[in-house]
């Protein structure tokens, strides 16, 4: 993982074998950033995306294969006083049939980059009851 933090935007370039979710929480803490939007491209070798059910939360879908990211976007913000990563992602797969949805984890091959934009405010993340999901509290 490299990354330059510039204080209005943090560039970073992940590599092969490298978790997208954790890599971003780590850069993050390391920064001392609370808030941010996220935006990147690259490839994975292996993702687990997820679509929102009301029932069960999320269901969950593992994909392995060389995976275009079409568009990788979301925020970051504090959950329990820590960094917590809320990515979706549009993969394309060889077939070119668009997948995406939640990005639960993905492993990175053979690069991604990612631009985070620290928002200079914290935004924190609690349970709803109504949903059952950690939502933005400002």
């Amino acid at each position: 993982m490299r990354y330059k933090n510039t204080k209005e935007f943090v560039i970073i370039r992940l590599d092969e074998d490298e978790e997208i979710i954790g890599s971003l929480c780590t850069i993050c803490k390391k920064e001392k950033i609370q808030s941010a939007l996220v935006s990147g491209i690259g490839a994975l070798k292996k993702a687990e995306i997820g679509h929102y059910n009301k029932e069960k939360m999320y269901d969950r879908e593992k994909i392995e294969g060389y995976l275009e990211i079409i568009s990788l976007s979301g925020n970051i913000t504090l959950l329990d006083s820590k960094p917590s990563a809320h990515v979706h992602a549009a993969l394309g797969p060889k077939n070119f049939n668009i997948v995406g949805g939640h990005l639960f984890n993905g492993i990175v091959g053979p690069t991604c980059e990612i631009t985070l934009i620290p928002l200079g405010i914290r935004i924190r993340r609690k349970p709803d009851e109504k949903t059952k999901l950690n939502l933005q509290s400002f």
